[in-house]
Order: structure tokens, then C-alpha cells, then sequence
């Protein structure tokens, strides 16, 4: 599997992400490490892009559902103010 999977949300990933935290961030760039869990988001507004460590670039924007793998080392970049609504390892 990729370590990061975007994609369209089905109406039902809708609905649970959207009772779900937000995080937000305004243009920035940064290295990031995740833990153990598994993360997924719907990204509500804004465009960003994670980078990987062999270089290949994973675009997303306000509409997609994003799955980041675990324990991946990647590079942030919020390109327009991202906002999303988030959890862990979802079923």
C-alpha cells in the first residue's frame, strides 16, 4: 500500500469524519514523523502536499479523504491554509 492514499470520500466516511477534531495550518513547510497509528482526514479547505521519503509528492485539497500510513517520515507542505477533520486508525 502507498503511504498516503487520496481519494474521494464515500457520503458515509463523510459523515463520520465530520464529527470528528479539526486541525488547522497556515502555510508552512515542515519534516514530519508519524507514530503506530494510522491517520485519515478530510480535508475541508485549503491544499497541501506531503512528500515522502523517496521523493514522490502526494497532492491534496479541500473535498479529499487522505490516509496516512504509520511510522512514515515525510515533509508537510500547507501551500493554501489547510484545515481538516482527522482520526485514528478508522474502520
Amino acid at each position: 500500500m502507498k503511504p498516503v492514499f487520496v481519494r474521494k470520500p464515500t457520503e458515509e466516511q463523510k459523515a463520520l469524519l465530520l464529527a470528528q477534531p479539526t486541525w488547522e495550518h497556515e502555510p508552512e513547510t515542515w519534516e514530519a514523523s508519524y507514530d503506530e497509528r494510522e491517520e485519515t482526514c478530510l480535508v475541508i479547505e485549503g491544499e497541501a502536499y506531503v512528500q515522502t521519503q523517496d521523493g514522490i509528492r502526494y497532492h491534496f485539497a479541500a473535498g479529499d479523504l487522505v490516509t496516512f500510513q504509520p511510522n512514515m517520515d515525510c515533509i508537510w507542505c500547507v501551500e493554501k491554509k489547510i484545515k481538516k477533520h482527522y482520526i485514528f486508525d478508522m474502520k
